[in-house]
């Protein structure tokens, strides 16, 4: 039998449907998925080309951008997620940190020993909200896990907006996680204005949710970023839908079925997608809710390959990373 991550929730989930906005979370939802099988990823691993030999990667500055931790136990917990990615990616903790990349759970002892090398020729520094001044102007990515400002108005000042349209100008590479895909604004009814246009695509004041199981299926097979992976990947987390922007500006790359509204269709929503901004890229991922998501090998090969292409690299570069401390058995 196909391994099945959500096995221990099927029963619920065949009376769950898509809710409306901002569900609470359900009971069948308090508990992680199982590992997937080692086996079964590093087979999908292995139908990508893999990363170039590091004598040809150019030196490479990412920032990770976080914030106050804003929800409850295993949930949007941007500091330590951005502890431990900067140990994943670099292989150098924070002062007093330990040498872990999983968030949920205890370390993880397998390919722990692996850890220490980190990615080669990365740099990796971290930035509270936004990054600083010197930071926009040296790194070539930046990584943002929280609300797009400060404080309670979630919503972006013009002087970031404008710093991040240089920032793209300029060839840099913008990734977004979960909140920071979501402005409190209800844009206008087209849904365009300089948000969407700096990023693809918002979730704004319009806003649906829901916490719990969701299949997430591969619309783009043939784009770089998903290669190898199953038509259908089954998570537990926290969907956004639907999405203010163009869709026709934005490559989808994969979807959730969700439901518009208490009684409208189910219909597809996209969860990740690539846009080009000029010389610049951006990697949208709506997922990222809960602490255990970001241990999925399926979900690591998402967002590091989202990153190393929006950073204008071979997207496999990170994929030796994938496995390590990953929820795996």
């Amino acid at each position: 039998m196909a391994h099945d991550p959500l096995l221990r929730h099927r029963v619920c989930l065949l009376l769950a449907a898509p809710t409306a906005v901002f569900a609470t979370a359900c009971c069948w939802a308090a508990e992680p998925p199982t590992p997937r099988p080692r086996a079964e990823v590093e087979a999908v691993l292995a139908q990508a080309p893999g990363p170039p030999p590091d004598a040809q990667l150019r030196p490479l500055k990412i920032v990770l951008l976080a914030d106050v931790k804003d929800h409850g136990p295993g949930e949007h917990d941007y500091p330590l997620w951005q502890k431990r990615w900067k140990v994943l990616l670099s292989g150098k903790p924070e002062a007093g940190e330990r040498l872990q990349a999983n968030l949920h759970g205890p370390v993880s002892r397998v390919e722990q020993n692996k850890l220490a090398a980190g990615a080669p020729n990365v740099e990796v520094s971290t930035a509270w909200q936004w990054p600083s001044a010197e930071q926009l102007v040296s790194a070539d990515l930046l990584v943002m896990f929280c609300y797009r400002s400060g404080g309670a108005s979630r919503v972006w000042s013009e002087e970031r907006m404008d710093q991040l349209d240089q920032f793209l100008g300029r060839g840099g590479g913008f990734v977004v996680i979960h909140s920071a895909t979501y402005t409190a604004l209800k844009l206008p009814p087209d849904g365009e204005n300089r948000r969407t246009d700096l990023t693809g695509l918002v979730f704004d004041g319009t806003i649906q949710v829901r916490h719990g199981g969701m299949a997430v299926r591969i619309t783009a097979p043939k784009h770089p970023i998903c290669a190898g992976l199953p038509a259908t990947i089954q998570l537990i987390d926290e969907p956004y839908w639907p999405p203010r922007g163009d869709l026709d500006k934005v490559t989808v790359l994969a979807t959730s079925d969700e439901r518009l509204g208490d009684s409208g269709p189910v219909k597809p929503q996209p969860m990740f997608w690539t846009y080009q901004r000029g010389k610049g890229r951006v990697f949208g991922c709506t997922l990222g809710h809960y602490n255990w998501t970001f241990d999925d090998p399926y979900l690591r090969i998402l967002l590091l390959r989202g990153m190393a292409w929006a950073a204008g690299e071979s997207p496999y570069r990170f994929d030796p990373l994938v496995l390590r401390g990953a929820a795996v058995e």
